[in-house]
């Protein structure tokens, strides 16, 4: 499934079919769906023309699965300066892989629930490559205020 986005082609198409008998809610057209709110805005799916919403499944799940195999994130890890930090790289990105790869970035709490659980397990491993001893002796910033950022002069009016 698709969701229309503005300025795709996908969008102006679907857009121009909505015309005919156009929806509205709450006194906002559908095909602008951005605009209703949240509590009440529809779900905007319309079928892929060519795959299947199975097939887009599996397709969006093994391309999780190689971004996310270790010996691609190992890979990635060379950006790193340490081993230490590589490991923590590698634990950052599995712990990502299992927050959202199954359920995505926006979904419903009773699917990031379960998601989560998971994650909770491997960020409490994942925390410990980022604390350190006490510094007693580090000095805290200090921040002054910021000076008020000068007037802007209003445009002249044209007569």
């Amino acid at each position: 499934m698709l969701t229309p986005f503005p300025g795709t082609v996908d969008f102006l198409r679907w857009e121009k079919e909505q015309e005919k008998t156009p929806v509205y809610v709450e006194g906002i057209p559908v095909t602008r769906f951005w605009l209703i709110p949240a509590a009440t805005r529809p779900k905007m799916f319309m079928p892929h023309p060519l795959m299947s919403s199975q097939e887009i499944s599996n397709r969006t799940q093994g391309v999780w699965d190689r971004f996310y195999s270790l010996a691609s994130v190992w890979k990635r890890s060379k950006c790193t300066p340490t081993l230490r930090s590589r490991i923590a790289f590698v634990f950052l990105s599995k712990l990502y892989r299992k927050m959202y790869a199954g359920t995505g970035i926006s979904t419903d709490s009773a699917r990031r629930k379960k998601a989560n659980s998971g994650a909770r397990w491997l960020s409490r491993y994942t925390r410990k490559f980022f604390t350190s001893e006490p510094m007693p002796d580090l000095a805290m910033p200090v921040w002054a205020p910021r000076a008020p950022a000068p007037a802007i002069a209003p445009f002249p009016v044209l007569e």
